[in-house]
């Protein structure tokens, strides 16, 4: 019966986490622009640009929607619906010709994927708690983040068909859709915690609040963002102005670096038991030194060990979203996951205007320069978690006194 009951618990755990290897993966299909350029001399080359990017405001739209999907149809058939949705919008694109149908195709892939994008947290924080919760919050952002890595690797293997043949990675989606109704009860627990949900909702207000360390820690996400995606728009740039050879080794040293970083992010749980909240301070440090490390490299080598520092920083991510779950009650969960979700995007998505408008206030215009930015940024993030933490002390003296 326990044999049972853990075989099952094992399978539950596989198919969460399965749900969380392509909700990165919109950026995959970056390696067909030059060929779709090609096939499409009508269209500019920012329009077909925009075809990676099409997805990240779908999947921001839809997030808010999820909550909504799921009150009317519970969280299993969301996420089954989201996967199947995600899946047909990726791959359609392989097999139509229509520019405008292609748009279409890669809006219904970021549609799907943001229907399920926040129960890829929120799932586990409704079947796991304490240690194991915060193991798994850790395996799911290195999941996430291999799993992105791995969709661009074969997409760079098929667009030596042709651009269309990279499309077919989102085939991944197939699997990942099998082994989550297999693993994942068709009685949903969650789903019978809806009623009890809606009265907690229709209470008051009082449910939908956010703690100030949620709203604080979904800011913090969304300034580090900011700062972490200069890593990936800014270092070719800082290459070429020091003149630092072998600048052909960034993509391989980029993937390094952020292979490196998930294994990191997968040991969030016991690294956590051992720092506890001093976690995100040295993680912040870390990311400091990286960056500073970025701006003064000179050779590959120095630049890709800062590059591996600044990647371990992802290891924020679990760290939040497990603040979030902590703190927020029942009701407020998948709203607040969405909402920290929605903030990381928009940190993404404003990095290059966020660190050029700093960059010009501050007369730091230079590539390498923006990561001294980033570098200062972190520092500042640091300080604020140790603030949070004396707070967090206080509250504890005071309640122990009481």
């Amino acid at each position: 019966m326990s044999d049972t009951k853990k075989v099952n618990k094992t399978f539950l755990k596989i198919a969460i986490l399965a749900i969380s290897v392509m909700l990165q993966a919109a950026s995959a299909i970056s390696v067909a622009v030059t060929g779709m350029i090609k096939s499409f001399p009508d269209q500019s080359a920012t329009s077909i640009q925009s075809l990676v990017t099409i997805p990240s405001f779908s999947i921001m739209l839809f997030i808010l929607c999820g909550n909504w999907i799921i009150k009317a149809i519970g969280k299993r058939n969301t996420v089954i619906l989201g996967l199947f949705v995600a899946m047909i919008g990726g791959v359609g694109p392989a097999f139509v010709t229509n520019i405008t149908m292609i748009k279409v195709l890669r809006f219904l892939f970021g549609a799907g994927t943001g229907i399920y994008t926040s129960l890829a947290v929120s799932l586990i924080g409704d079947y796991f708690t304490g240690d194991e919760q915060r193991n798994l919050l850790g395996i799911q952002s290195a999941v996430s983040a291999l799993g992105s890595s791995l969709s661009t690797f074969l997409a760079g293997i098929l667009v030596g068909i042709n651009w269309q043949s990279t499309y077919l990675v989102y085939l991944i989606l197939l699997p990942v859709l099998i082994v989550f109704m297999i693993g994942f009860p068709k009685k949903d627990s969650t789903d019978s915690q809806k009623t009890v949900t809606v009265e907690n909702e229709s209470s008051g207000k009082q449910s939908k609040k956010l703690p100030i360390f949620v709203i604080i820690g979904i800011l913090v996400l969304f300034v580090y963002f900011n700062a972490v995606m200069a890593m990936y728009t800014n270092s070719g740039l800082a290459l070429q102005q020091m003149q630092v050879k072998n600048q052909g080794m960034l993509g391989t040293a980029l993937a390094f670096a952020g292979i490196i970083g998930s294994l990191i992010t997968m040991l969030y749980g016991p690294i956590f038991k051992a720092l506890k909240h001093f976690t995100p301070i040295i993680a912040c440090g870390i990311g400091a030194v990286g960056f500073f490390g970025m701006a003064h490299s000179s050779n590959m080598i120095l630049f890709t060990i800062s590059m591996i520092l600044v990647s371990s920083t992802t290891i924020l991510i679990p760290y939040v979203y497990g603040t979030v779950m902590d703190s927020v009650p029942e009701a407020s969960k998948n709203f607040a996951i969405s909402v920290a979700m929605i903030f990381n995007n928009l940190g993404a998505y404003f990095s290059p205007y966020s660190l050029s408008f700093i960059g010009k206030a501050s007369g730091m215009t230079d590539p390498t320069s923006s990561f001294v930015i980033c570098a200062v940024v972190m520092i500042v993030l640091a300080v604020v978690f140790v603030f949070m933490q004396l707070n967090r002390n206080k509250n504890v003296n005071t309640s122990m006194a009481k």
